[in-house]
């Protein structure tokens, strides 16, 4: 039997969306996958290996109520779905309490037209990925009211904490009770490992659970280390930062002391990090509007230089 390679420019893009924000074409297009296993999201927590092979990640028509893992793909490609992580009994840092977690891919994994909110009353992080060897495709994606404290989950919008060979985000919303983009090199980050950040918006709406500290949080983190080491090389391009009321603006960044405040942004010549943050929020609203990203979700297409 010969190959089946799944291409998605017919799949994905036959529907404009609705909202002239997220009608805009992707900047990059899932990788073509070569005999896939279909993963069908059960209900509940949910854990599924690739086993080294290529994988399409199949959403319930409605709402998921659970932590989603997946492990060991090679390359990963998600269009759509509505997820949400319930209240568990524990509330220490033991329990899965993530939108999506993706660890030990090793070629491209491409998340897009996600949609992760609070709805189930659970504090959880979003997007997490522990694939060192990975291109991490973010597009069309909207986390919505996630929240939690120091103590526990630290809500992050997206957070590589196992390292990532490259990541890239196009179309990005979320609105997030402590922290935003966790971005950091760790121990297993690759050499020369990249980010770029395009149309992404990230709020912070405010302390949501019960507790101390749980009125803090960077929503960008670039680096962790007072020296910065290994941080990716990174493009920013139209990158917002809505702080909580009372915060200032130079406080949801950390760089150890490296940013440049500038008027109503923030930049970062002493780092390889190209372009601004700009504090405030997009003049023509949410990159990623409800609506757009879940269930329905219908690609735009994306872009003819698009890799």
């Amino acid at each position: 039997m010969g190959r089946r390679l799944i291409g998605w420019a017919a799949i994905a893009g036959g529907c404009l969306i609705a909202g002239a924000a997220a009608a805009q074409p992707l900047a990059w297009a899932p990788p073509v996958l070569i005999d896939p296993l279909t993963v069908v999201v059960r209900p509940g927590d949910f854990t599924a290996s690739c086993q080294g092979r290529d994988c399409r990640l199949v959403w319930p028509p409605g709402r998921h109520v659970g932590a989603v893992r997946i492990f060991n793909a090679r390359n990963l490609v998600s269009i759509g779905g509505w997820t949400s992580v319930p209240q568990p009994a524990d509330h220490s840092n033991a329990p899965p309490s993530r939108i999506l977690e993706v660890s030990g891919a090793t070629g491209v994994v491409h998340i897009e037209g996600l949609l992760g909110d609070a709805s189930a009353g659970g504090m959880s992080d979003g997007l997490d990925f522990n694939a060192p060897k990975a291109v991490v495709q973010i597009e069309n994606v909207r986390i919505d009211g996630v929240f939690g404290f120091y103590d526990q989950f630290h809500a992050d919008c997206i957070q590589p904490f196992g390292g990532v060979k490259a990541l890239r985000v196009d179309r990005f919303t979320c609105r997030t009770g402590y922290q935003g983009l966790s971005i950091w090199p760790v121990s297993t980050s690759p050499a020369g490992w990249s980010v770029d950040l395009r149309h992404v918006d990230i709020t912070a709406i405010g302390p949501v659970i019960h507790g101390a500290h749980n009125d803090g949080g960077y929503l960008y983190w670039p680096c962790r280390a007072a020296d910065c080491a290994n941080v990716a090389r990174t493009s920013l391009s139209e990158v917002y930062l809505q702080p909580r009321p009372g915060m200032a603006a130079a406080s949801t960044v950390w760089t150890g002391g490296l940013v440049q405040p500038m008027a109503g942004a923030i930049g970062f010549s002493r780092l390889p990090i190209d372009g601004h943050v700009t504090i405030g929020a997009p003049p023509n609203g949410d990159f990623v509007p409800p609506g757009v990203a879940g269930p329905a979700y219908r690609s735009p297409g994306y872009a003819p230089a698009a890799n």
